[in-house]
């Protein structure tokens, strides 16, 4: 054998090795664990900082250190996000692909999308200026990085993925009504209270309030024919703002009952077998 196979070997084997620690489900050595975890206690550790510095004064007082934990934060997050493109290729849905167009459909992925975010605000924040607030709301979507090491955020993905288009369908439903009560609201009440109901525009605020049933008040019809207009757009929004929530509940419970029928693995089952036993 060549050094360059011998080469192209060892390189193969250590993208094999990153991919198991980084990315596989099924890895469990103590390494694969402990990367893990320390990648999930800086992902909050990194939003707690985002917390307590937008307090003035704590951020002034531990000004350095902030910079020094977040210059870090970002050169791991770097490194990480770097190794999985490196390793993406491994995956079994990349198989058939070229290394190159694995890595560009690896790319364009959402998860892929949130790991970059991690980072590339604040390297482009060295060259450019960036709102000190925006790069704050940037840091605490992190939280989002959560996702490759929780089971519970593929549930929410494929319930939402799978329920697509009936939740559209509802919040379609949901726009119409509110334009149809907001044009209702301005022919009714436009001319009483033209500061709130003065326009169609104006008046949306009004019938999102309603008809998502919050309430708060502060715009409120005082015409007879407003408060029966208010009435029955109040009922209607009670059962349609709950639709959408229906429709996750059902598929939920839907989606856990059949990801309990697959197969578990021997571990699993053995573990299950002697508490039963016990």
């Amino acid at each position: 054998m060549s050094k360059q196979s011998l080469k192209t070997n060892k390189i193969d084997e250590l993208r094999g090795k990153t991919y198991l620690l980084l990315e596989s489900k099924t890895h469990t050595s103590i390494t694969a664990k402990i990367i893990t975890w320390l990648l999930i206690l800086l992902i909050i550790s990194n939003v707690i900082a985002v917390i307590i510095a937008s307090e003035q004064d704590y951020f002034l007082y531990y000004k350095q250190a902030f910079i020094t934990f977040e210059v870090i934060s970002i050169a791991i997050f770097c490194v990480e996000y770097l190794l999985r493109v490196w390793c993406c290729v491994e995956a079994k849905e990349y198989q058939s692909s070229t290394k190159f167009n694995a890595r560009v459909k690896y790319f364009f992925t959402p998860i892929a999308i949130i790991d970059l975010l991690a980072f590339l605000p604040f390297l482009i924040a060295l060259f450019f200026t960036i709102d000190l607030r925006t790069l704050r709301l940037i840091r605490v979507l992190r939280l989002l990085k959560l996702t490759h090491y929780f089971k519970g955020f593929n549930i929410f993905i494929t319930v939402i993925a799978k329920e697509l288009k009936s939740i559209t369908a509802a919040m379609m439903v949901m726009v119409f009504l509110i334009i149809i009560a907001a044009s209702l609201m301005h022919s009714v009440e436009g001319t009483i209270q033209p500061q709130a109901f003065g326009s169609i525009m104006h008046s949306f605020w009004w019938a999102v309030v309603t008809m998502t049933t919050v309430g708060y008040g502060d715009v409120v019809p005082v015409t007879a024919l407003g408060k029966v207009i208010s009435t029955f757009i109040m009922l209607i929004g009670v059962g349609l703002v709950a639709l959408p929530a229906g429709m996750l509940a059902a598929r939920f419970g839907e989606e856990l009952r059949e990801r309990k029928k697959k197969p578990q693995c021997p571990y699993k089952r053995c573990v299950i077998k002697w508490f039963h036993r016990y």
